[in-house]
């Protein structure tokens, strides 16, 4: 978990990707664009599940492993495909259920296709390591699960609002319910993805992003500007 003790003067947060870098290269491009008018530091935030379901994976993992735009820091954080990925990587006999869930897309990205046959796991763990490249691992490996700055805080799915940044359960930031925000007595505003909206939704105590990018073809990010509470909302929408 990632902890900024200021708020720098905008922050973009994207929604879930799932391997569409065609659209996320629209979208930073359109971010690049929007902070070029903007003095002082920029920051910008994926919110998790930046794999599975598409087939450009292996070049957005490549990107992201790229510098930064100039002027702006870039934070990935962990969302739940992000973590089977992850799962499946150490594991993949316990863990095929992955190549059901958009994993199959992922491994395509990267030349691997499995097909039906179940591949030997000793078969397996040598395809993967000779055709995953190692920094892209360790890049997946590493991501955090959130991030908080001032009031707002970053999560794929949920976060207890209530709770300190600390006593956050893993779960609930990959896989849990973003609804649960809206009880929060706390006034910090959860940004996150996770569950598919036909348009980004501002409710209580949170801001829902992810617009289904991998099938609708619209992914969204969100514009907050030190100094001011309300939202702007960039996409790749036509």
């Amino acid at each position: 978990m990632l902890h900024l003790p200021k708020m720098p003067a905008a922050i973009y947060a994207v929604g879930d990707i799932h391997g569409r870098f065609d659209l996320y290269q629209r979208l930073e491009q359109q971010i690049i664009e929007d902070a070029a008018t903007i003095d002082g530091p920029k920051l910008l935030i994926l919110l998790g599940d930046i794999v599975d379901r598409s087939a450009g994976v292996s070049e957005l993992i490549d990107h992201l492993l790229a510098p930064e735009p100039a002027g702006i820091q870039r934070v990935t954080l962990c969302g739940n495909h992000d973590d089977m990925m992850c799962r499946f990587l150490d594991d993949p006999a316990g863990n095929r259920a992955w190549l059901d869930c958009g994993g199959a897309e992922t491994l395509a990205s990267y030349g691997l296709h499995l097909g039906e046959a179940r591949t030997p796991t000793k078969t397996l763990k040598h395809q993967l390591t000779t055709s995953i490249p190692l920094d892209h691992r360790d890049f997946l490996m590493g991501l955090p699960l959130s991030l908080t700055v001032g009031d707002y805080v970053f999560a794929h799915a949920s976060y207890d609002l209530d709770k300190p940044d600390a006593r956050q359960d893993a779960q609930t930031l990959m896989w849990g319910n973003p609804a649960l925000a809206e009880r929060a007595k706390s006034r910090r505003i959860l940004i996150h993805g996770h569950v598919i909206e036909d348009e980004p939704r501002i409710r209580p105590n949170r801001i829902s992003i992810d617009t289904g990018a991998y099938k609708t073809g619209i992914l969204t990010a969100v514009r907050l500007l030190a100094g001011e509470r309300g939202p702007t909302f960039l996409s790749t929408k036509p």
